[in-house]
């Protein structure tokens, strides 16, 4: 359901899940068996909502691998990313309520909240510093599943949180992706993950992820024009030349190295 938000979808009531990680790593197979079921609309949204991401984005993010298997939400080990896959065993579906305005949500950014498991605080690129507002402060999933009781006590049934996936820097606020696969490893394992979503159910609460798809970090500029737009030009007549802001900063792709994990560059027209 997080995602068919953010294509400007519509998910019938009776399939939206609470947008929790049941929607995420497991929503291609509880697509398959609602399909099996009758559910013909959602299903539709589904192949619609994968294949506007696959082509708005170009989308290649990161296959499963045994590095970074306790951060994939994907369980495929190949580069396409058609072929994705999530799976969460065990676990029941929680469905949504029945009028989310019924509920009090709190709203919050992760980094910000409470720090539970210091030791992934620098475990991706750095940053991290509690005396400088613009660092990373080291919140976490297991900091916020020690805090439910607080939030539930203040009479919130359902938890907001910031997007969950790989950014770069001290991107605290989870709105620079790097990837679309990766958890952000400095937000914790896909264990973690599951293990706050799981106590918040049991505490009769609900996980919403923020989830945008819409734009990744600001990794490019055009050569010339570091620091601001370009000016208008014919295509047949100028091109720009795409560089990345810090060419150090790369991940290993099939493209070879690039600043994303997601979409691949060249400067050939």
């Amino acid at each position: 359901a997080a995602f068919a938000v953010a294509f400007g979808l519509e998910v019938p009531a009776s399939h939206r899940a609470d947008a929790d990680l049941s929607s995420i790593a497991a929503a291609p197979a509880q697509m398959a068996a609602k399909q099996a079921a009758g559910g013909q609309a959602a299903a539709a949204a589904w192949r619609r909502l994968v294949w506007c991401g696959i082509l708005a984005h170009r989308a290649r993010a990161a296959p499963w691998t045994r590095e970074n298997a306790a951060w994939n939400v994907n369980f495929e080990a190949s580069w396409d990313p058609t072929r994705y896959w999530g799976q969460w065993e065990g676990h029941t579906y929680h469905p949504s309520p029945e009028d989310w305005r019924s509920l009090s949500i709190y709203q919050l950014l992760t980094d910000r909240f409470v720090d539970g498991d210091p030791r992934n605080n620098e475990m991706f690129d750095g940053e991290f510093d509690v005396r400088d507002l613009s660092y990373r402060h080291g919140g976490d999933f297991v900091g916020l599943r020690e805090k439910l009781p607080y939030i539930r006590g203040l009479g919130c049934k359902a938890l907001w949180i910031s997007p969950i996936f790989q950014n770069g820097e001290n991107s605290y606020h989870q709105y620079a992706m790097h990837d679309f696969t990766l958890l952000d490893r400095r937000l914790g394992t896909l264990e973690d993950l599951r293990a706050l979503t799981d106590e918040a159910h049991r505490l009769g609460m609900y996980v919403i992820i923020d989830i945008v798809m819409n734009h990744m970090a600001n990794e490019f500029h055009f050569k010339g024009h570091q620091k601001g737009a370009t000016p208008f030009a014919m295509h047949y007549l100028q091109e720009y030349t795409l560089i990345p802001r810090n060419p150090n900063h790369t991940l290993q792709t099939p493209a070879g190295p690039q600043p994303y994990a997601d979409f691949w560059y060249n400067n050939t027209w």
